[in-house]
């Protein structure tokens, strides 16, 4: 009985760890889509001065640390 519970216990930390992770790449996903829409109006203007470098890249995603899988609650 009492490794069941241990065992238990680890899956839901595991499935906590892969439910944190899900809500972090869906945030990615949106934050991304959102700044790329919004570059996409510079990058069809038509002008001498426009410059690739100055406008990409559009979106560096955040990174996602163990402590934030392992110790923040999935459902924050």
């Amino acid at each position: 009985m009492l490794e069941t519970v241990i065992a238990l216990i680890i899956i839901i930390l595991f499935l906590g760890g892969i439910i944190k992770m899900w809500f972090w790449a869906n945030k990615q996903i949106v934050e991304r889509q959102l700044r790329y829409n919004a570059s996409r109006v510079a990058a069809g203007t038509s002008s001498d001065t426009y410059r690739l470098s100055e406008h990409w890249p559009v979106y560096t995603p955040d990174s996602l640390t163990e402590e934030e899988v392992l110790l923040e609650s999935p459902l924050k």
